[in-house]
């Protein structure tokens, strides 16, 4: 039986991994979102990616769960994630996340309130990625 109090989705398209949160999330939400991750990040087969991350119904996480995304973010950082963008309107929420997760300090980061300049923004840095030597 499934424990999370939030709900979660990742799908992948064009090397845009998209994760949407939503409620409240415990660490079961992230380790049930993890593995999804994971497995979208291996059907790029080593290419470079861009992460999307939607928190405009994310309402916030428990310490544990923090813990978790730190693991992820860990994680993603020693894989070819070139960016990602971080679609949210609540910036006290985003500043909990920032506090709670330093792995996404190491990251290549632009925060959106419209997903629609969000995915054109890691799309531009895919090009860029793909000019690099």
């Amino acid at each position: 039986m499934f424990k999370g109090h939030g709900d979660n989705q990742v799908s992948i398209q064009d090397h845009i991994i998209s994760m949407t949160l939503r409620g409240t999330c415990n660490e079961y939400d992230f380790q049930d979102i993890g593995p999804k991750v994971e497995q979208a990040v291996e059907q790029c087969n080593g290419e470079k990616f861009c992460i999307l991350v939607n928190h405009l119904e994310f309402l916030g996480a428990t310490p544990e769960a923090y813990r978790e995304f730190q693991v992820l973010n860990q994680w993603l950082n020693t894989q070819q994630m070139q960016a990602k963008a971080i679609v949210i309107k609540s910036f006290s929420t985003l500043g909990t996340i920032k506090s709670r997760v330093p792995a996404l300090n190491d990251q290549n980061i632009q925060v959106f309130d419209v997903e629609g300049q969000a995915i054109t923004w890691l799309q531009n840095q895919l090009k860029i990625a793909a000019l690099a030597p």
